[in-house]
């Protein structure tokens, strides 16, 4: 634990390196999300992960497959390749969100209420991590001509998974992020820190650039 915190920005960077990378090459593949609802639309992972209802997810796979074949193909393989690429997302992501609360953690004082609760925020990001995987393993097998509705015990679950996934990563980012600016108003901070706070910064630009250079486009049917 030791070398994980000592070395803990520097893996945080390369984390976050990783996780910006995989995030453009989704935000890529998403472009080519469309579906046939009476007209040709496009749709979100998002859409995939909060269904209302059981029969929500397989009326929007069928809708996926009611495309012209050549539509139909590139969609399906962008969305097929955008979970595959999550799973390439999930240990960057999470990684750093577990980072983030380490660090925050060795900067409250030994033993404390606080300090503990930042480091079982860090390692509930483990559990965050297996929803997601669990998730993508769903949707990869629903993804088929005929689709058939979960049961609602089986729904049910699928949302708890959910629940639990962006409720874990997201309280943990959020508390992480939360304390570092408050580490930072109050000047509670090693100097030597800051070139990585530096090069967080310089990643984040270029990959706000090249999502500001992939111009949206109209789609061929």
């Amino acid at each position: 634990m030791e070398t994980i915190i000592t070395w803990g920005w520097t893996w945080l960077c390369i984390l976050t390196a990783v996780m910006l990378l995989t995030s453009w090459i989704m935000h890529l593949q998403s472009r080519e999300f469309y579906m046939l609802d009476v007209v040709m639309r496009k749709f979100s992972i998002l859409d995939m992960q909060f269904p209302a209802t059981p029969g929500e997810l397989p009326a929007l796979i069928k809708h996926i497959y009611a495309l012209p074949e050549a539509a139909r193909q590139r969609t399906l393989s962008a969305l097929r390749g955008q979970l595959w690429v999550d799973f390439l997302f999930m240990p960057a992501a999470y990684g750093s969100i577990f980072l983030l609360c380490l660090e925050v953690a060795a900067k409250m004082p030994p033993l404390s209420v606080c300090a503990s609760l930042f480091s079982c925020l860090g390692w509930l990001q483990l559990l965050a991590w297996i929803c997601d995987i669990i998730e993508n393993i769903y949707l990869l097998q629903k993804i088929r001509p005929d689709p058939v509705p979960s049961t609602q015990a089986a729904h049910r679950t699928y949302q708890w998974i959910e629940f639990i996934k962006w409720g874990v990563s997201l309280t943990g980012m959020v508390s992480a992020l939360s304390a570092l600016l408050f580490f930072w108003v109050s000047g509670q901070y090693v100097t030597a820190s800051l070139i990585y706070l530096l090069v967080l910064a310089a990643e984040a630009g270029v990959f706000i650039f090249l999502v500001l250079l992939v111009k949206p486009g109209k789609r061929a049917t």
